[in-house]
């Protein structure tokens, strides 16, 4: 593995895990909040939302991560288990891809970085066709409790529901190189995510019913800064950095259209920080559309719910190097079992 792969490795150690998961979540901005839990991305976001989730879910989801839909420079796949325990208790199981084909190996490259890509999509680049390969693998588990469900605010108020869950996921992750001989590497570790957030009527506080729900939430990432060992001859490690997520969301009802709307904002710290927002609107539970801003690029989504059991949604964010389309399909098994 050359120097500068080396130290893009170590910088951007296992940076598919980066990718915001979720099709609502990319609608709403690329970072979510889990006020609800019935796309099943919660593990993922804050694993204390699994405490919240009721019934059983399966969860996929399918997206071109950036080039075009017929020509992706990465294919990004999920799915997921999450289960209701009862108690207060909820736990799943998910698995992250993303792949890469038809990498142009080449050595160091030489010239500005703009020129090699430039050689690379003129298909001018000279490396007599050699090319390599890239998978990337996460498989996580996750539990998570409700640990109260009041709070005692004295003679003004006395107790109110207030759930304060928490969480923790187990990851392991697995990142490969291979198609060439030259190019023949894989490393891997262990990490863990812990989550927490408090979830609370927001008109339960100021007497007037008509307010919804508001949860603020906080997720550390990588707690033990998760490192990647890697077989290569210098027996390459690198840390993927601890981060934080840091985020709020507010749910109004709207009850004389049916409808509901959720804004929600988050803040991530890692490298140099990334501040998301969205909104949601959700009419009854047939049909939800989705607007956000992730990184300064303009996210889309929609949701429709069909039968009280399948749960259809699309997503989009614009971007230079090519709009990621994302789809997922959630099933609500209870409907079933």
């Amino acid at each position: 593995m050359s120097s500068y792969a080396v130290a893009q490795e170590e910088r951007y150690a296992a940076a598919f895990l980066d990718i915001p998961l979720g099709v609502r979540a990319l609608g709403v901005g690329g970072q979510f909040t889990p006020i609800d839990n019935k796309d099943g991305s919660a593990f993922f976001w804050n694993p204390s939302a699994l405490a919240l989730i009721k019934g059983k879910y399966i969860s996929t989801m399918y997206s071109n991560q950036f080039g075009s839909i017929g020509n992706p420079l990465s294919n990004y796949f999920h799915i997921g288990y999450s289960q209701d325990l009862g108690a207060g208790i909820g736990a799943s199981f998910n698995w992250i891809r993303n792949s890469v084909a038809n990498i142009p190996l080449t050595d160091e490259p030489t010239g500005s970085r703009g020129d090699y890509f430039r050689q690379i999509r003129a298909g001018i680049l000279d490396n007599g066709g050699a090319t390599f390969s890239n998978n990337d693998d996460a498989l996580f588990i996750s539990i998570a409790k409700t640990l109260i469900n009041t709070v005692d605010f004295g003679w003004q108020y006395f107790r109110l529901p207030i759930e304060i869950p928490l969480g923790v996921t187990f990851k392991y992750v697995s990142q490969s190189f291979g198609g060439d001989r030259r190019v023949s590497f894989s490393g891997n570790g262990v990490g863990v995510d812990i989550g927490t957030l408090i979830k609370f009527k927001l008109g339960d506080f100021i007497g007037r019913q008509i307010f919804g729900d508001l949860v603020f939430g906080l997720t550390v990432k990588d707690l033990f800064n998760t490192t990647i060992a890697w077989n290569t001859d210098l027996r390459t490690r690198a840390a993927i950095p601890r981060s934080f997520l840091i985020h709020a969301s507010y749910k109004q009802p709207l009850e004389f259209l049916y409808s509901s709307v959720i804004l929600l904002i988050t803040r991530d710290t890692k490298y140099e920080g990334l501040t998301s927002l969205g909104l949601e609107y959700r009419f009854r539970d047939l049909l939800a559309l989705r607007i956000g801003s992730y990184d300064r690029n303009l996210t889309l989504g929609a949701g429709i719910f069909l039968f009280r059991a399948f749960y259809i949604d699309y997503a989009y964010q614009s971007s230079e190097l090519g709009a990621p389309h994302r789809i997922g399909l959630t099933v609500n098994l209870a409907e079933f079992f």
